[in-house]
């Protein structure tokens, strides 16, 4: 071995060996670092020992991980024993972006609001002029004296030719006619007709009552007779006796229904609409109805039935809608909505003896009967009502109750109580007259 391989043999063991010594060291400085610190301070070893001793770094103890108990495993069931597994919903929660999804909440139930119907519009002719009010038909030698016949809608012809001579009798130009149908209308319009009187026909017909086909039917009678065709379209709806076969209470929706199909059918037949209400709110609702409908060329040829009792009421009173004036309340309310009154005939009206409904005054007897009744035939004589307003030209007549009817004790003729002899004699003396409207003054 020459002198250069020896060199470098020999320096090859020195670094084997200082490798080893490295090895050493780093060992034993890993196993100072699991021993157990002491209590003293670097600063107090140093103190005792007297040597400069660097401060070894802090080691923080690992913490020592304390197992819980576990409970003991669940045995298993025996074989016949019924085991109750909670319920797992399997279905992934994720929707689809990835995110967790929660179920949305139950919706709480909203009531939804019953939808109002909308109302079948009117099919009206279109070839019906609007009547002025001169333009209506009214009876020769018109004076606007009237009365209700009677309550029997089944007159025999004997019965219809007496009543009507008591019309002639007392001059009357005007009648509200109760009739049952077509056979009736046949049997009286000609004797109408040949005595000068025009009729308003009031067919008997409660108010939740329909009368389809038949009022253009009776309409078409009335003209062949050569007689205006006044009808009246139902009766004091408003009233329980109307409905006493019905509940015994008024039902608008069993009404109102009836109301524009008569309506349509009087009118599409060339009859003049009639409408009677004693209750101010229901003419109201009935006109709104006629609106929602489409129906207001209807009140061209319209007229309004007022029943204007006088109770126990002097002619001059009018304060409120118990009164014979008590029509004025009803012009009111066309006059406030349209700006015109259309025609108003009194169909019911007058004063029963005996009434004392208001303490103010004393009751009717005979005499107030005769008088008062006298009184209102005079307001077309004079042009002057009884609280000193001029007689306007829409009121056409004024019909009291009753002419006659064995059961009804206001009845002027073959009542139970008795004929009202002094107020029908006291009519008939009036002198004649004819009324003037102001358009003829």
């Amino acid at each position: 071995m020459n002198q250069q391989t020896k060199t470098e043999v020999d320096s090859m063991r020195h670094v084997w060996a200082l490798t080893f010594l490295v090895v050493l060291a780093l060992g034993t400085l890993a196993c100072q670092a699991t021993a157990t610190p002491t209590t003293e301070t670097p600063l107090e070893l140093a103190e005792t020992t007297g040597e400069a001793t660097s401060i070894p770094p802090t080691i923080t103890p690992v913490p020592t991980i304390t197992p819980s108990p576990m409970s003991p495993p669940t045995p298993l069931a025996e074989s016949d024993t019924e085991v109750y597994l909670p319920l797992v919903n399997t279905e992934s929660t994720r929707d689809a972006t990835g995110s967790e999804a929660y179920p949305a909440p139950e919706p709480t139930p909203t009531r939804r609001p019953k939808p109002t119907p909308t109302p079948e519009l009117l099919t009206l002719r279109t070839d019906l002029p609007a009547l002025s009010l001169p333009e209506w038909p009214r009876p020769v030698n018109d004076n606007g004296m009237c009365i209700h016949l009677s309550r029997n809608p089944y007159p025999s012809p004997e019965e219809m030719d007496r009543d009507i001579a008591r019309l002639q009798a007392m001059k009357m130009r005007w009648a509200l006619v109760l009739y049952a149908d077509e056979n009736i209308l046949h049997m009286a319009a000609p004797k109408f007709a040949a005595a000068g009187i025009i009729p308003v026909w009031r067919k008997m017909l409660r108010p939740y009552e329909a009368y389809e086909g038949g009022w253009a039917r009776d309409v078409q009678i009335v003209q062949q007779y050569g007689l205006p065709p006044y009808f009246q379209i139902y009766n004091e709806p408003s009233l329980d006796q109307e409905w006493y076969e019905h509940g015994g209470k008024p039902e608008w929706d069993d009404f109102i229904g009836n109301l524009m199909d008569a309506t349509e059918e009087v009118y599409n037949a060339g009859g003049f609409v009639g409408w009677q209400f004693i209750n101010q709110e229901w003419l109201d609702r009935a006109l709104d109805e006629l609106e929602r409908r489409g129906g207001q060329q209807v009140l061209g040829r319209f007229f309004f039935v007022a029943h204007s009792y006088g109770n126990n009421h002097p002619p001059e009173y009018d304060l409120d809608i118990h009164s014979v004036l008590g029509w004025r309340f009803f012009a009111q309310q066309f006059q406030d909505r349209y700006g015109f009154v259309p025609p108003i005939i009194v169909g019911e009206g007058g004063w029963r003896i005996g009434n004392d409904q208001d303490a103010h005054y004393p009751p009717i007897d005979a005499n107030m009967h005769r008088d008062y009744h006298v009184e209102v035939f005079r307001w077309f004589q004079t042009g002057v009502l009884s609280n000193g307003e001029p007689l306007p030209d829409y009121l056409f007549a004024f019909c009291p109750w009753l002419l006659s009817a064995p059961m009804d004790d206001s009845a002027w003729f073959d009542s139970y109580a008795g004929d009202r002899l002094m107020t029908f004699e006291a009519v008939k003396n009036m002198p004649a007259f004819v009324r003037k409207f102001s358009w003829e003054k």
